[in-house]
């Protein structure tokens, strides 16, 4: 071979971040194809793209990304941990960027990140205490579509959305087994705040679930912990998978 060329371009990241009040809601409607409406997020049809600047100040390099979209949202909250929220970008093209002169970004949001030491979590309307992981994840299928003498992507393709979940706990009782096996619809919902005292909260809602497969994992005398995965389906009567409710404090 006597010479070698790039191929297309391909852009997709990860951006991670504690979740905390105001700090994402443009990226969250953005995965949920949706808008903020009175406080409440659903998921709709709306797409939405951002361009995304990354500055790497010690070498004074910027790189723009452009055609940006949410491909997958994961909301991850562990035992005694932070409230992690993961946005999955994939985009059409990247580009060596200069910033204008006189260019101003706005400030930083300052509230407090969300942690698994307050907040709640109710399955089929019954507050659950015995908990040890929640995780949720909505893919949106979302990849870049090609064409003949441009290595950018022309577009980006939309799936249908995918909403999943998994859920660990302590074995009490028998009673998230049995709406496994019974293939009961079950909403979930799970509250995020960050205080005791007068919180912004995050409700996220979903209000009809299924489990699809359920596992004991336990050793010896230790403690038995239960691990289910479960799929949130099209409610009809909420017409949605998923619904997040913004409180602010007052």
């Amino acid at each position: 071979m006597a010479t070698a060329r790039r191929g297309a371009v391909s852009v997709s990241g990860d951006i991670v971040g504690e979740l905390s009040y105001g700090t994402y809601d443009d990226l969250l409607a953005a995965a949920l194809c949706g808008a903020w409406a009175s406080d409440v997020l659903v998921t709709g049809t709306t797409r939405s793209s951002f361009s995304i600047l990354k500055r790497n100040l010690d070498i004074g390099v910027d790189t723009i990304y452009t055609g940006c979209e949410v491909n997958q949202l994961k909301l991850s909250f562990p035992l005694q941990e932070k409230i992690t929220a993961t946005f999955s970008m994939v985009g059409s093209s990247e580009a060596a960027y200069t910033v204008p002169e006189g260019a101003t970004f706005a400030d930083a949001t300052v509230t407090d990140y969300m942690t698994t030491f307050e907040g709640s979590l109710s399955i089929a309307g019954a507050v659950v205490n015995d908990a040890t992981q929640l995780d949720l994840t909505l893919d949106n299928g979302i990849s870049a579509k090609y064409s003949l003498f441009n290595r950018a992507a022309y577009a980006m393709k939309i799936g249908m959305i995918n909403l999943t979940g998994q859920l660990s706990a302590y074995v009490e009782d028998d009673s998230l087994k049995d709406k496994y096996r019974n293939e009961t619809d079950t909403p979930i919902v799970v509250t995020a705040v960050d205080a005791v005292t007068n919180p912004n909260s995050y409700a996220i809602n979903l209000p009809r679930c299924r489990f699809t497969s359920a596992a004991d994992q336990d050793s010896g005398d230790d403690l038995v912990i239960q691990q289910l995965n479960f799929q949130s389906i099209l409610d009809a009567t909420a017409a949605t998978e998923l619904k997040i409710t913004r409180t602010a404090a007052t």
